[in-house]
């Protein structure tokens, strides 16, 4: 069979990750041939990948267009289809604006469109509501338009978007760390974080709204009032522009920008504590790769957190700053509260599909929707 990987439509968050892990693994589907659309936000993926025999890797950036929104044509993709005499087409994660003329597996991982009951959504003005619906009901009906097929990363999410595209099958495999977590020869050790001998909170993540990272100014506040002798810094993967802080808590926190896949085992070697105040996910990879460096979780006191994560982490009530505190407080002062969070999160790593039971049960589906 040949097999298209759309990856045009990726250019941050944890879906390059996502996508970096799967078209890492394609050489060892020698039963297939694969043509790799990635957009150039995959420089280290395209290196890696080029020389597999049975892959063939094209670098482009789908537009935003007329003929890719409305009518679901691209020209350069639909071509690669008639050339290689594409059997299906796995677009890792959706809306993939473009509808190939063949079978379709896309990947879903927006949340904002399943989950409208989240704390994120109860704190919105008027105006922001009616934006963010706008927001949903278009990309709702790009995904609509998009594909037949679709896969989730979490069966609380694929049940939801089963109600919500009635017409629809709905697949679930979950998410995992990336296999460069396996293999510390190809670890970046770049990133250098500065001496500090306190407790080092690590969020390797995009400054996405739902991401909620400005709880962390009131957090800081509660520490140092009420645990004045407590020293605390969050490493962020983002820019201060992003999230500017106020000058007396500055020393709190280390700005590092976006690092790529390679670079974080080293990061987390260097933290004590995984904090992820999300209010909107289908699946963050932070959590099983957390667990699989040992480090403790503290989370939002959220049912998809609490479906990923199960014992392996702390939670805290999902917008209250005075909660976060303390949950971190208490993984970073009960030692053997910590230690029980990370053996429980070697355990619950076995709940998920690791980096190639995940790649063998896409390539199934695809095997499966193109006959």
């Amino acid at each position: 069979m040949v097999l298209l990987i759309n990856c045009s439509n990726l250019k941050a968050g944890g879906g390059l990750q996502v996508a970096d892990s799967i078209c890492s693994l394609l050489g060892i589907f020698s039963q297939h041939n694969f043509v790799v659309v990635l957009s150039s936000s995959f420089e280290s993926t395209k290196k890696r990948i080029s020389n597999y025999p049975n892959v063939n890797v094209y670098t482009y950036d789908i537009p935003i267009s007329v003929d890719t929104v409305l009518f679901g044509r691209d020209r350069f993709l639909d071509d690669l289809v008639v050339r290689y005499s594409v059997d299906a087409v796995l677009t890792i994660f959706g809306p993939s604006r473009w509808r190939p003329k063949v079978p379709h597996l896309s990947g879903f991982a927006m949340p904002q469109i399943v989950i409208p009951e989240s704390p994120f959504f109860k704190r919105l003005s008027l105006a922001q509501s009616i934006k963010w619906f706008i927001w949903r009901s278009i990309r709702q009906w790009s995904f609509n338009q998009s594909a037949k097929y679709f896969w989730t990363e979490n069966p609380y999410i694929s049940e939801k978007l089963k109600k919500l595209l009635t017409n629809k099958e709905v697949y679930t495999v979950t998410n995992y760390y990336n296999q460069v977590f396996d293999n510390p020869d190809a670890w970046s050790r770049t990133v250098v974080l500065p001496e500090f001998d306190g407790t080092t909170c690590l969020s390797i993540s995009t400054h996405y709204p739902h991401k909620n990272f400005e709880i962390l100014i009131g957090t800081v506040r509660v520490l140092k009032a009420k645990h004045p002798e407590f020293k605390i810094r969050f490493v962020l993967t983002f820019s201060e522009k992003e999230m500017p802080v106020p000058s007396d808590i500055k020393d709190c926190f280390v700005f590092i920008g976006r690092v790529n896949v390679e670079e974080c085992p080293n990061l987390y070697e260097q933290c004590d504590i995984m904090f992820m105040p999300t209010l909107l996910e289908c699946f963050t990879a932070t959590y099983p790769e957390a667990m699989r460096m040992e480090k403790p979780i503290v989370t939002t006191d959220l049912e998809f957190a609490r479906g990923l994560c199960g014992d392996a982490a702390c939670y805290y009530s999902a917008i209250d700053p005075k909660a976060a505190a303390e949950a971190i407080y208490k993984v970073a002062t009960d030692k053997a509260y910590a230690a029980t969070l990370v053996s429980n999160g070697m355990e619950q790593l076995n709940k998920f599909d690791n980096y190639v039971q995940r790649a063998n049960k896409l390539i199934n589906i695809l095997e499966k929707i193109s006959k």
